[in-house]
This record gives C-alpha cells, structure tokens and sequence, in this order.
C-alpha cells in the first residue's frame, strides 16, 4: 500500500512538472522565432538562475493547482452569505479549464486584508463557445449583486477569464454593475499556444489576434466604463507574446517579472498587487 501511494505522489509531481517544462520549451521556442516589442515594464535580457527559479515555482503552483482542483465540490458548495463591509464584493474569475478552487489562495489572502465578502466562482465545460461561458460569467455576476444587495462588484480575473468578463461587460448587460477588473494574465489578443488545442469552442477563440478577440476589441478596450488593471510576466508560459496580457486603454497595465501562468494565483506579489488596486480609490 506504501508504495502503491508513493507512485501517486510521484506521479502527480512529474506530470505537471512535465507539462511546465514541454510549455517552457514551446515558451522558448516563440520568444526566439517571433520576435515582438517588449512588453511595457518588460525586463530584457531576463537571468538564467532567475528563469530556474521561476520555472521550479510554475512546477510547484501547477503541482498545487492540480491537486486542490477536486476541492471545488466543497469549494462551490461553501455558504456564500453577505457579511457587512466597507468593500465592494470581490469575484474571482478562473481561466480555461479551471474552477473556483483555483483561486482558494488568493480568497484567503483577499478575506485577510478585510475583503469579506469574496466569491470564487466556475463556470463549464471549458471547451464550449466562449459567448456561453462569458454568459455564466454574467449570471455569477448578477447573483452576487442581488445577494448582497451591492450596487457594483470588482472582479479578478486570471487567464481566459479576463477576455470573457470584457464579453460579458460589452454584449451581456454587465455595463455599470463592475467597477474594477483586475487581470491576471489574461490573452486579451489570444495566444500563440492555443493553436496546439484543438480547434474548436473557447481554445479556437483564444487563438491569437483570433476574429472573436479582434471584435470584442472594437469600440473600446475596455467596456463599460469599467476601470482594468492589467497584470502580466514575461516569463508566463501560456500567454504568447507577454504583450498580449495588457490593454492599451487600461488605467495600469504592471509588469511582474519571473512569474509562470500558474504562480500568478499563487505569488505574494500579485496578491499585494490586487489587494492595492482593491482599495485604491
């Protein structure tokens, strides 16, 4: 039996480690053959021990993402009762694939720093249209503020969650009801690495500069009058190029070196840096 449990655990730590390493090696393979302008705040050339560094910490945040992913049938099922607040309530917005529980960090740090009413939210299957999901996006949305009785809500969103709440906010009536989006990570022009998934649903529509990223950016990056605040690294292996993390229009678009797709969620940094921009006026 012990050893038929060390074959899990092994398991478990190689395959992420795997798949970290093959979307670095695909990560190195872009930066070389399409080369593109630095990012804004972009550090170049970047540090070989700090790039190893960074990459053992993307190994170990996928690690821990994959196995907490189960949580989220306790996650979703946590009572979700509005507490007294000077703040706005917090939505947090996975990306392709994820759940709630992806976020079950980052809700803790948020209720540390006062933030009590905070609501991690999924939304499935990941590899339907993207319209369908931003539209579960939107009902999240709208059960929370009639939940709480809130006027508006800030969202946090990582990965694919920020160009499905832009939808949502743009086509599916959630103008006026968010103040702040804060992404992390999020191909707001798509993603280079999109084309290895299958071409169909959500994956297609993340491809890069794809038709449905190139509409939802017509008439305003930004929709809503909804203020963003874009958060990024050059060294995340999911979004190709860095730059298509940010938005022109947004009120910041700020640079976090040596961080992975993943460490976003997961990085003292970032949970300071959404937890800033929460407050801020």
């Amino acid at each position: 039996m012990i050893w038929i449990l060390s074959l899990i655990l092994v398991v478990v730590i190689l395959i992420p480690t795997y798949v970290t390493l093959a979307f670095y090696l695909v990560w190195h393979y872009d930066r070389r053959n399409f080369q593109a302008p630095p990012a804004e705040g972009e550090r170049d050339p970047l540090r070989g021990s700090a790039v190893a560094r960074a990459i053992l910490v993307e190994a170990a945040s996928l690690t821990f993402l994959s196995g907490t992913y189960p949580l989220r049938l306790l996650h979703d099922a946590s009572p979700k009762r509005a507490r007294a607040c000077d703040h706005r309530p917090v939505i947090l917005v996975h990306g392709y694939g994820g759940n709630s529980a992806n976020f079950l960090w980052m809700q803790w740090r948020l209720r540390r720093q006062g933030f009590r009413n905070v609501y991690a939210v999924s939304y499935t299957p990941p590899h339907i249209n993207a319209r369908k999901l931003a539209a579960q996006v939107a009902r999240h949305v709208e059960n929370v503020l009639a939940r709480t009785g809130a006027e508006q809500v800030d969202l946090v969103c990582h990965s694919m969650g920020g160009p499905l709440t832009r939808y949502a906010l743009k086509n599916l009536g959630l103008a006026g009801k968010v103040n702040k989006v804060i992404t992390l990570g999020s191909p707001h022009y798509g993603t280079r690495i999109s084309s290895l998934f299958p071409a169909r649903g959500a994956a297609a529509q993340m491809r890069y500069r794809s038709p449905f990223l190139e509409e939802l950016a017509e008439g305003g990056q930004c929709p809503g009058e909804t203020r963003f605040y874009c958060l990024y690294s050059e060294l995340d292996n999911f979004v190709m190029p860095a730059s298509t993390a940010t938005l022109a229009d947004a009120e910041e678009n700020l640079h976090l070196p040596y961080l992975g797709h993943c460490a976003l969620l997961y990085s003292p940094r970032v949970a300071r840096a959404v937890c800033e921009r929460l407050k801020a006026d």
